[in-house]
């Protein structure tokens, strides 16, 4: 049965980002594998929600979804609705048939290969080899450590049959390594894995990296920035606190007075740099006060309001 994304999330489908996010966040904090240690049942949760967030928190995916339901992300492989759409230099679009695709793919482009825009029939008049794009999605941490993705994708072929031009549609599969470290928008190159010519050459796979939207980090420039919770008492006292990072979370020290929007920075505790090392993070302070207090937190804070009010 296909996964309903906002029954994963607990949310109405016309649910805002904001709704959206708070909802991940809640789920998150409560299945992450840091709280659930060797709980697979978790684990699997934890995954789930994070897919279902990575969709709804996209605008382009959330329409997608809304349409098309569990299809959404072969349509996104060729292109969307319209064709062609995202697809640079008039290139090939790569796409997957399997699972009864190709209905789909006729609604997009009014049946046959003939109406699909993005292929450059003068090139396949003179039977050149041609370039293919496809884009894929890493997570932050996948950035940090690095990853591998096997792609499935489909070229339009040049051949001759009885002396006659025609093209031939061919499944191809390819491991891509993914190097830690690697910035959104960056190509990766993979020779001989695009649509061939007449003459048997093909042409080149170009992967474009495209970073997912993460709910704990943003990305600037050179660094990560996250928000931290801090108790207002600790935030006037001083103490420690944890900090999430892509591996897991480590200890800051908290100086007595910290303010609400302070920022620390945490070196070496960002994202990794395609050349080795790594960014920092910083850390933004939200203080936070409680809901709900006892007889005797409330008396000791009236106490010191009182004392507050004479020190002034």
């Amino acid at each position: 049965m296909a996964k309903d994304y906002y029954q994963l999330l607990g949310v109405p489908r016309g649910a805002e980002e904001k709704e959206i996010k708070s909802a991940y966040r809640k789920l998150a904090r409560k299945y992450h594998p840091d709280v659930n240690p060797n709980d697979k049942t978790a684990e699997a949760k934890f995954k789930e929600i994070s897919e279902a967030y990575g969709v709804l928190s996209d605008g382009e995916k959330r329409k997608l979804y809304d349409q098309f339901g569990s299809n959404w992300d072969q349509i996104q492989n060729v292109g969307g609705p319209g064709g062609g759409v995202g697809i640079p230099n008039d290139q090939d679009i790569p796409f997957d048939i399997g699972g009864g695709f190709g209905p789909i793919f006729e609604q997009l482009f009014g049946g046959g290969m003939g109406g699909a825009r993005g292929v450059r029939f003068q090139d396949l008049e003179q039977g050149q080899p041609r370039d293919v794009e496809k884009v894929v999605e890493i997570t932050l941490e996948e950035v940090d450590s690095g990853t591998k993705r096997v792609l499935t994708y489909q070229t339009m072929d040049a051949g001759r049959v009885q002396g006659q031009l025609t093209t031939v549609p061919t499944t191809k599969k390819v491991e891509v390594k993914i190097p830690a470290g690697i910035e959104d928008g960056k190509k990766l190159r993979i020779p001989g894995k695009g649509a061939a010519g007449a003459n048997g050459r093909a042409g080149d796979l170009y992967v474009v990296i495209k970073w997912k939207a993460n709910p704990q980090f943003q990305w600037k420039t050179d660094h990560l920035e996250a928000e931290v919770d801090i108790p207002f008492t600790t935030a006037a006292l001083g103490g420690e606190v944890r900090v999430p990072t892509l591996r897991g979370s480590v200890k800051m020290r908290i100086p007595e007075g910290t303010q609400g929007g302070q920022t620390f920075r945490l070196a070496g505790q960002g994202v990794s740099r395609l050349n080795g090392g790594r960014g920092d993070l910083m850390a933004k302070v939200r203080i936070t006060v409680p809901k709900r207090m006892s007889e005797e937190q409330r008396r000791l804070l009236q106490q010191l309001a009182k004392l507050e009010t004479v020190a002034s």
